[in-house]
């Protein structure tokens, strides 16, 4: 089993070097050179470009398409969860009263099944939807079904938590240990891939967002005048 857990972690130092890399040449690059004119605040734009320009009232089209920008969110908060608590089971020795606790660890448990489904119906409207299907490859299909699957393993893991003596009661221990192979096997494919794939936005999130600030906040843009 530990083999396991040392090839996450192996992963995870990994992923981190190659996506702290990746920032860094973001850094090294620089800011845009931007020869217009002058005319409004690049500050309160870029502030602006990762608070209110994220409302889907803001977007082009989100606010068309309400429930699956709803799905997007909730999924993005659960693998935020996910990767939390992934770190979190390093310092077990420590934090192992944190998830033993039957109440806590079947809360996280619930939401990241909920989070699951909002992660499969994501799959499926890709699949379904004419328009998406049209823009999306494979890299779009294997990124949302790893994190998916990093949602599922972690529920079961949490569960398995939650409900230890009755998992040992009802069911050979080797369940139990089933359920560890397989979420530590999930997460270090999903660390070994997430710095190659689309999920490598994770990165690149933060200089796409500041740079539409700096571009739209120079212009006097961003925020946008509330007209009376």
């Amino acid at each position: 089993m530990y083999y396991f857990v040392y090839a996450s972690y192996i992963a995870l130092l990994f992923c981190l070097t190659v996506c702290f890399v990746q920032f860094f040449h973001l850094i090294k690059l620089g800011a845009s050179k931007d020869l217009s004119e002058k005319s409004g605040n690049i500050a309160t734009g870029v502030i602006y470009s990762n608070t209110g320009a994220m409302s889907p009232l803001q977007k082009e089209s989100a606010y068309k398409h309400l429930p699956t920008y709803t799905a997007g969110i909730l999924f993005h908060i659960g693998s935020f969860m996910v990767l939390f608590c992934f770190l979190l089971l390093f310092f077990d020795a420590v934090f192992g009263f944190f998830f033993r606790h039957t109440f806590i660890s079947s809360l996280i448990a619930l939401y990241l099944l909920f989070s699951t489904g909002c992660g499969i119906g994501l799959i499926i409207k890709r699949l379904t939807s004419k328009k998406l299907h049209l823009i999306s490859n494979v890299d779009d299909y294997i990124s949302v079904i790893l994190v998916t699957l990093a949602h599922l393993t972690s529920a079961f893991l949490f569960f398995s938590f939650a409900f230890h003596d009755a998992l040992h009661l009802y069911f050979s221990p080797e369940v139990h240990s089933s359920i560890i192979y397989i979420y530590f096997f999930v997460a270090t494919v999903l660390f070994l891939y997430l710095p190659f794939g689309k999920l490598k936005h994770t990165v690149y999130y933060f200089a796409a967002r500041y740079h539409l600030g700096f571009f739209y906040g120079r212009r006097g843009t961003w925020p946008p005048k509330k007209y009376q």
